[in-house]
């Protein structure tokens, strides 16, 4: 009974603050808008329902969603409840992403607070995301691991962005050095998972840009297709462009070395 009560309190007080909206400063508001919006797409599953009878509720958005994954000792869900679950935040990701939603959830708090504003834009692959950060204490992260790393992991899925791994951040920054004719190299791979590279010649350039992505120390770039405004850009430029298709570094000591024909080696920049 003690139990019930206690779950109850947490489900209760946490649709009390969703729906207390009058107080909120325009952020909160779009923060409160998006955790509780309710997809066009998301549909109840009728060919599976949970055997719990906490789980028998419109679990329709992010809000109730995370609620409900945080408390799932509490709740003393089964193993088939607990597939249930996880394949329900699947459900909400693609719905979302289906409504034209590509969000993506953060972490912030702990000792340091977490800040005023909690949703903010990110671009990866040239795509615009929405940063939902989640504000824990010092102690309570844990509750909602779970559900950030299945949503996330859909969320990549489904923009066709690889998700970022333990050695994604190393990659940052501006790289340099000379190929074999001494011409000067220069590559910048940003946050954002775009890059650029220039090979100046002294009375003209080589230049290209597209995306990058790593799989441990390996980098792979690959530029972008250039639309008609591109070639025309470029054509007025002094700059030529070069193509690269699949080429691949690998990065050690914080050196680039490549790894196909031109052996191209660039070391990054002092910041």
């Amino acid at each position: 009974m003690k139990k019930t009560v206690f779950i109850f309190n947490i489900i209760f007080s946490t649709l009390i603050f969703a729906q207390n909206t009058e107080s909120l400063t325009q952020h909160e508001k779009e923060y409160n808008d998006l955790i509780n919006y309710i997809p066009k797409n998301i549909k109840s599953d009728s060919i599976i329902e949970p055997e719990n009878r906490f789980l028998k509720v419109e679990l329709n958005t992010i809000c109730s969603l995370i609620i409900f994954s945080g408390i799932r000792s509490e709740l003393e869900i089964n193993e088939t409840d607990n597939k249930w679950l996880d394949n329900r935040i699947e459900q909400i990701a693609t719905a979302l992403f289906l409504d034209g939603k590509r969000i993506l959830i953060s972490t912030v708090g702990g000792y340091s607070g977490c800040p005023d504003k909690k949703i903010d834009t990110l671009y990866l692959n040239n795509i615009k995301i929405t940063d939902l950060k989640f504000c824990h204490g010092c102690t309570d992260r844990y509750l909602d691991e779970k559900f950030i790393e299945i949503f996330n992991k859909k969320m990549y899925s489904l923009m066709k962005i690889e998700p970022p791994n333990r050695k994604t951040s190393s990659f940052y920054g501006e790289y340099k050095g000379r190929n074999k004719d001494k011409f000067e190299m220069k590559l910048v791979l940003k946050d954002d998972r775009t890059f650029k590279f220039w090979l100046n010649k002294g009375h003209g350039s080589d230049f290209t840009e597209g995306l990058w992505k790593n799989e441990d120390d390996l980098l792979t770039l690959n530029s972008k297709i250039l639309s008609k405004n591109d070639e025309i850009s470029t054509t007025i430029s002094s700059a030529k462009w070069i193509n690269f298709n699949n080429l691949k570094f690998n990065l050690k000591k914080n050196k680039l070395i490549e790894l196909n024909d031109q052996k191209r080696k660039l070391k990054k920049a002092v910041e």
